[in-house]
């Protein structure tokens, strides 16, 4: 058959014989009380960000998936970590199936890692897995996608294929006790291609994002058998590799000496990880028959709600507005702790006055108007008195900033008259 009756792909479908059936022995049951813990060995990468990510570095035996868009940095993630584990004396083998040895090692030479690690640049897993003479700690697959088993018709990176060298490597991992890392192709949609079973086979899936525009990067971790899940780390692209940022509010935040129109400073949480970030607006005259509503990282559908709020409870006319609006350093967010940052941010830059550049905007909006607490409002009062902020605009009382109180979109507005 050569197309599939249920997912309508071309050459998908494999020819299974069905095995005789066997005698097995007695099922041996116990008592979860009686399981005794233990405590597995983890791997430090050498980058301390990732290693937060991974719940305290790389689990023995640990199958972790790494998904990102070309030219990401997958690969130079891979080669960095490869060369920090090989400090520490660890045996690591990188098969670079989509790459040839040549241009990893010419990229290990930018990149000023060890080299001493084993390398190869075969495709064919089952003679990858085969070959292997040597105990290795890590192993490093680099892609998924450009792997494939003899027993399948299919090419390298078809569904079958990559679910079944997933498997295969899986299994492979846990029997060996070895740590495996494999990197990921995703598809327009921002998902690791290939069938969703990839990412319910492997212990950890993370995604490496950016964009080409700018060095930024953040690790997310969406998948975390012996971890945190929705742990992020930051980190920046440059000629030596990819750098980790320790304190991220400093990056992304450096408030001005003076106070201007439509900025706006609050404290996001990205995972675990508190931020300081700066909420910019710009709001004018529209010379278009429709108006723009234009925003970058923040939500657009939460942005219609603020602006029809604004328009009910304060009567502000924006059908003849463009409205722009950025997260500062290309960040993206939902948190709805930053939605009075963005109303102030807002009325500033339609009424043309400049915001408080020492104060932060935490509270979170209804459909009333009204602004509530965040659930973790002392995590973010706290991160605002490190950066050095003195004031706090919120509902809630501050115990370590001064607190002025702002209960609604009203009291928000009166504060900038």
């Amino acid at each position: 058959m050569g197309r599939c009756p249920e997912c309508n792909e071309w050459g998908t479908m494999i020819e299974e014989d069905r095995k005789k059936g066997k005698k097995f022995e007695s099922l041996e049951i116990s008592k979860l009380s009686d399981v005794e813990g233990y405590d597995k060995e983890r791997l430090s990468t050498g980058i301390s960000e990732v290693d937060r990510v991974l719940g305290g570095g790389i689990l023995k035996g640990s199958v972790i998936l790494l998904g990102g868009s070309p030219g990401v940095g997958k690969s130079t993630l891979f080669l960095q970590i490869a060369g920090k584990l090989r400090d520490q004396g660890h045996n690591v083998l990188l098969v670079s199936s989509e790459e040839s040895v040549m241009q990893v090692k010419q990229r290990a030479d930018r990149l000023k890692v060890n080299q001493d690690i084993d390398i190869t640049d075969e495709e064919n897993l089952d003679k990858i897995l085969h070959s292997l003479s040597k105990d290795y700690d890590v192993i490093f697959f680099d892609s998924i996608q450009s792997l494939y088993m003899e027993n399948l018709n299919s090419p390298a990176g078809s569904i079958s294929q990559v679910r079944f060298c997933a498997d295969r490597i899986f299994r492979f991992a846990k029997e060996r006790d070895i740590s495996v890392w494999i990197s990921g192709h995703i598809t327009k949609s921002g998902i690791i291609a290939g069938p969703k079973t990839l990412e319910h086979i492997v212990d950890v899936v993370m995604y490496l994002e950016g964009d080409k525009v700018s060095s930024l990067r953040t690790l997310r971790c969406e998948k975390n058998r012996f971890g945190p899940v929705d742990e992020i780390a930051f980190l920046t692209m440059n000629e030596d590799g990819l750098r980790p940022i320790n304190d991220p509010s400093y990056y992304f935040v450096s408030p001005s000496k003076i106070p201007k129109v439509g900025v706006a400073y609050t404290v996001i949480t990205k995972g675990s990880l508190p931020v300081v970030i700066e909420v910019q607006t710009l709001v004018h005259p529209t010379f278009y028959p429709m108006p723009l509503r234009y925003s970058v990282g923040y939500d657009q559908k939460k942005l219609a709600i603020i602006l029809a709020l604004l328009e009910k409870k304060l009567g502000y006319r924006l059908a003849r507005m463009d409205i722009y609006l950025n997260l500062s350093g290309n960040l993206k967010s939902e948190d709805p702790s930053m939605d009075m940052a963005v109303c102030a941010s807002l009325i500033s830059s339609i009424r043309n006055i400049p915001l408080d550049n020492s104060g932060v905007f935490i509270g979170e909006i209804s459909l009333t108007g009204e602004f509530k607490k965040p659930l973790n409002f002392n995590i973010l009062e706290g991160e605002a008195k490190r950066v050095g902020f003195k004031r706090m605009y919120s509902p809630t009382p501050s115990e370590h900033l001064d607190w002025i109180k702002i209960e609604d979109l009203m009291e928000l507005a009166n504060l900038l008259r």
